[in-house]
């Protein structure tokens, strides 16, 4: 009977992205559904004032699914599942960088390439679209504009995982010829300096609902600046402690022996 646990690389791959999800659900639990409920209140009160305006009666909508089963199961799902998604992605990239390096003689130490690489996915994934395009609650924007923020997101993306993906190697190309250092920052800044011409180029929205007015005055005070600030600042916050997890989850795990699915299935046959 060995005495040591070898870790099966299906649990690596998966298990970061779960607990991550997991402590990203319970933050957005505590410090953004509050905000939505307030946005969603905002909402509500905004299309009554129109439709006293317009002379009408407010209709409310059925949703198919209460307040309470959204923000609790429906968003636990969500969050836990994409936190799965982001690990399993940030696992590939990981052992993909982990493997060019040892090929070109290095020996990264996983606790610092697992969390310089969350970082630099962090950064890569949310953080240059968000500077462009950030988060926004419930009530602001158009509709007539969804198709176009979609794509546009999108593209700032896609564009800024594919600028990274380069930027990391050129990176690795460069240090040979020119040290580490100096390649590190040939490779941000020219990342950087793609990203900055793309944030130029895109089109920007600006749709946050301002103040209603009627023939007797303002009816309805615009969207609440203090509710869009706190929300797009959690937001951030919360994808931004999402990839610390993954990060710390995946360095704490590395101090296990790896082990395969078929050489675990191997090592229970020859125990049996």
């Amino acid at each position: 009977m060995p005495l040591t646990y070898e870790m099966p690389s299906a649990i690596r791959f998966l298990v970061p992205g779960a607990v991550a999800g997991i402590v990203a659900f319970a933050f957005s639990r505590v410090m953004i559904e509050p905000l939505i409920g307030a946005a969603v209140d905002y909402e509500g009160a905004r299309e009554h004032a129109e439709s006293l305006l317009a002379g009408g009666d407010h209709e409310h909508g059925h949703e198919l699914f209460t307040r309470a089963v959204q923000e609790n199961v429906g968003a636990a799902v969500g969050v836990v599942v994409f936190g799965i998604v982001m690990g399993v992605l940030f696992a590939v990239a990981y052992t993909a960088i982990r493997a060019v390096l040892e090929r070109r003689g290095l020996k990264p130490h996983p606790t610092g390439l697992g969390l310089l690489l969350s970082a630099g996915m962090f950064v890569a994934i949310v953080l240059m679209p968000s500077l462009k395009y950030p988060a926004n609650p419930p009530t602001v924007g158009l509709e007539d504009t969804v198709g176009a923020r979609s794509s546009s997101f999108l593209t700032i993306t896609v564009i800024s995982v594919m600028g990274a993906c380069v930027a990391v190697a050129a990176g690795l190309a460069w240090s040979r010829r020119w040290g580490t250092w100096r390649a590190t920052a040939l490779a941000v800044g020219g990342y950087v300096a793609v990203m900055l011409c793309v944030m130029v180029l895109l089109p920007g929205f600006h749709e946050i609902p301002g103040p209603l007015s009627g023939p007797d005055g303002p009816v309805l005070d615009g969207f609440p600046a203090e509710v869009l600030a706190e929300f797009r600042l959690y937001s951030l916050v919360n994808q931004a402690l999402m990839w610390l997890v993954i990060g710390v989850t995946w360095a704490c795990l590395a101090a296990f022996p790896r082990v395969s699915a078929k050489d675990a299935l191997a090592a229970g046959r020859r125990q049996t």
